[in-house]
């Protein structure tokens, strides 16, 4: 039960009540509580029952009935007028629901008045299917006047004045009869001072205005609202909206400040007329009401034409641009010009009517750059192709329904850029991609997937492909004007169809790089359609390469030694460290075989410093006249420390740097030379030896040994074996041994296999040599026995 009960009875009731039911044990019946034992709370109680969902009065007391104001017994609950029903079914119902004493309080409206007054609900036991809830006043009734309780809350002004007539009859002013605190507010007034006032007197300018002949033609009958601004007593100025109704000679008027309305309409004009994005107001038929300075100057328009437009002239093409007529537009300025814009729109008041507002953002210099970014992440930069990405996503769906790939590969390109510099090799690959474009025409696509690789795409059939790559090698076979001298490359070309060699484009791709990868092998210049066998060669090398990962990190190689003899006495003057691996299962794998390999994959750095770190480590157990020579691939001075790792090398295995030689290969010169020889003159500064390798074969240039003074010249095999078959051989070989001479330079000739050649080479001068008629590359422990031994078995022979 909520509230405290006050000394009207309902104390004793309740007390009563609570020990009934404690001695009934459950809800008190009619008998115990009401009959015979109400006393003087009878008048002022009624006892409510029946089934759920039909309760009705039983009986009333005469108090109870005053209240209700009207003879009550019989009624059901649900006919009670003025709100009764309502408040009487909750007393009951939450009564009856929770087996409590429940107190709310009850109102009812009678007249405009509400009477409002505390409830007691008592729940009683049961009779059959009869529930039982006696009901008592628990208060006396409150009086409140809704009218004026109304006209007192609302924050709207309400004013009900009388009309004054002059002599004639005519009505020249209003007295206020009542009025509210909202209005007397908005009059700078109170309530009792503005009361019996003249209008006028509290608002002077009324005299002779408008709005007095407003309020005087509602008493005709002309009624509605209106807007105005009014100076109110203090000077500041009143903004109202005015609803009239008139009543014979009394009118009623209802005031709305609408100050801050007027204040956010003046503060939305100024950042109309001043803003710097274009704007205009415009109508339910697309006319434009308003424009500001910002859309005047943008479209060029001088104000008095721009309202004479409607939204829809400003169109391109009189309707919206591609993509639909959502906020993205394309607009037409005065002087013909095209723009894209983006249109925000909304509906505001304006004067009265409802209107558009339009603000348009000029997006024509984003779009072109949005433009620009997509054509440069779908496109090469520097050739303007397509680049991978794209030509992916046109492979994708030219492959479904048939169409011929090329994978392209230029020949000797990185030598164009490591001879001329960039500046040249980035001429070349533009010049490359005009001749590409030059031999496709407009039937198909030609794109660079990076570096010197490019690929086409040609619906052109099997024959068609093979002839369209024919013309490419010969196009591209022609010499290149670069850097004031004519430069030829090459090309070579990998060629899958789809769908006869599949529809995925990764798989495609893969493919006519199997076949380019056959057309290099072939020997470059030339072109290769994908085979199935290709593939299986393919395979073979992926499992020579995880192969040859697994020895290095088993340690599974080997490195054999091969004797340096002197042409002299034709003792042992050193001897060539040389990698070996003996596979379980393949046998010897050629060096020919797996140093490729190596080299594509990486791995020669790594490897190259294992062998650096093992014949430094067998050659200190040699005797002290004997030198061990290494070779140094191009890629291990690609790396960041090679100096450091020889340094090492010699450090870990105690090795003295003049009997480490170091080879290298005329490749090593070509890529990065400057750079190269700064190593190179690193090296030399720790004492070990430097030879060339190989030389007169590939590029050989005499600039080389101008460039650094390498301390042996090695003659390449294919110049010894052709001694005494080719009378130019022996010209090279007495040309570069006298060479050698000249330049204090010791030279070596590789391959030597007959007593014959021996021979020639002693008389030619050559000062060391090296071959199966010595020896062939030997496992370490072997070699440790030759070169301890007092005699080489090869001297007896010679």
């Amino acid at each position: 039960m909520s509230g405290n009960a006050k000394g009207d009875g309902t104390q004793g009731l309740l007390h009563r009540w609570r020990a009934a039911r404690a001695a009934a044990r459950g809800l008190p019946t009619y008998e115990d509580l009401v009959l015979g034992n109400l006393g003087r709370m009878a008048s002022r109680a009624a006892l409510v029952g029946g089934p759920a969902g039909h309760l009705r009065l039983l009986w009333v007391g005469e108090a109870f009935e005053a209240w209700l104001g009207l003879a009550g017994a019989g009624v059901a609950l649900d006919d009670l007028p003025g709100g009764l029903a309502q408040s009487l079914r909750e007393v009951v119902g939450d009564a009856l629901t929770i087996g409590e004493p429940v107190r709310a309080p009850c109102a009812r409206v009678s007249g405009g008045v509400a009477y409002t007054t505390g409830m007691l609900g008592l729940p009683l036991a049961t009779r059959g299917r009869e529930r039982l809830v006696l009901l008592c006043l628990a208060d006396e009734a409150a009086r409140t006047n809704l009218l004026k309780t109304l006209f007192r809350s609302t924050r709207q002004g309400m004013v009900a004045a009388a009309a004054l007539r002059d002599a004639t009859g005519a009505v020249h002013d209003f007295r206020i009869l009542a009025l509210n605190a909202a209005a007397a507010a908005m009059l700078r007034a109170t309530v009792e001072t503005a009361q019996w006032q003249r209008l006028t007197t509290l608002l002077p300018h009324l005299r002779g205005s408008a709005t007095l002949a407003r309020l005087v033609s509602a008493l005709d009958g002309t009624t509605g609202s209106f807007e105005g601004s009014y100076p109110r007593p203090d000077g500041s100025l009143l903004h109202l909206r005015v609803e009239i109704a008139a009543i014979g000679e009394l009118l009623g008027v209802t005031l709305t400040d609408i100050g801050d309305l007027k204040a956010r309409e003046a503060s939305a004009r100024l950042l109309f007329e001043h803003n710097p994005v274009p704007m205009w107001l415009s109508d339910e038929t697309g006319a434009v009401l308003a424009v500001n300075d910002a859309a005047t100057g943008h479209y060029g328009f001088p104000r008095e034409d721009f309202l004479t437009l409607t939204a829809s002239d400003l169109l391109a093409g009189g309707g919206p641009a591609p993509g639909g007529s959502g906020p993205s537009q394309r607009h037409r300025r005065r002087d013909g010009s095209l723009i894209d814009v983006e249109v925000f729109s909304g509906t505001i008041p304006f004067e009265g009517v409802t209107a558009t507002l339009t603000a348009c953002v000029d997006v024509t210099e984003q779009r072109r750059a949005e433009q620009r970014i997509a054509h440069m992440a779908h496109h090469d930069a520097l050739t303007g192709l397509p680049n991978r990405v794209l030509f992916h996503r046109r492979l994708a769906a030219a492959a479904a329904a048939g169409t011929g790939l090329l994978c392209l590969d230029l020949d000797h390109f990185k030598l164009v850029n490591d001879t001329l510099g960039h500046p040249a090799g980035d001429a070349l690959l533009r010049e490359v991609a005009e001749r590409l474009r030059a031999c496709l025409g407009a039937d198909g696509l030609v794109a660079r997937l990076g570096g010197d690789e490019f690929a086409i795409l040609s619906p052109a059939g099997r024959d068609g492909l093979l002839r369209l790559a024919d013309r490419i090698i010969a196009a591209l076979g022609r010499p290149f004007a670069l850097a004031g001298q004519d430069v030829t490359i090459g090309v070579s070309i990998g060629i899958a169809l789809a769908p006869e060699h599949g529809d995925d484009p990764d798989g495609l791709l893969r493919k006519a790089d199997t076949a380019l990868y056959a057309a290099k092998a072939d020997g470059r210049r030339t072109r290769r359609l994908f085979e199935p066998a290709m593939d299986a060669a393919l395979q073979s090398r992926r499992a020579l390469e995880c192969d040859l990962r697994a020895a290095i990190a088993a340690e599974a190689l080997e490195v054999y030694y091969q004797p340096l003899v002197a042409t002299g006495d034709l003792a042992v003057t050193g001897c060539e460290a040389l990698l070996r691996w003996r596979h379980p299962e393949r046998g010897f794998v050629s060096p020919g075989a797996f140093i490729p390999v190596a080299e594509e994959t990486g791995l020669i750095a790594p490897l190259g410093e294992w062998v650096l770190r093992q014949a430094c480590r067998e050659a200190a157990g040699w005797p002290g006249a004997v030198r061990v020579a290494v070779n140094l691939s191009p890629a291990q001075f690609r790396t960041p420390d090679l100096v450091g790792t020889v340094a090492r090398a010699l450090a870990e295995s105690g090795l003295a740097p003049s009997r480490l030689e170091l080879e290298i290969t005329e490749q090593v010169m070509l890529e990065e030379s400057i750079a190269n020889v700064a190593v190179l003159h690193r090296l030399r500064a720790l004492g070990v030896r430097i030879a060339i390798d190989d030389f007169g074969t590939g590029y050989a240039s005499l600039s080389y040994l101008q460039a650094f003074p390498f301390d042996k010249i090695k003659i390449d095999r294919s110049f010894t074996a052709a001694l005494g078959r080719e009378a130019t051989a022996g010209a090279i070989v007495q040309a570069v041994i006298g060479l050698g001479a000249s330049l204090g330079i010791t030279t070596l000739a590789e391959g030597v296999e007959t007593k014959a050649q021996l021979a020639a080479l002693r008389r030619s001068g050559c000062g060391e040599v090296q071959g199966f008629l010595f020896s062939r590359p030997v496992p370490a422990a072997e070699i440790r026995r030759l070169v301890a031994a007092a005699a080489m078995p090869w001297m007896a022979a010679a």
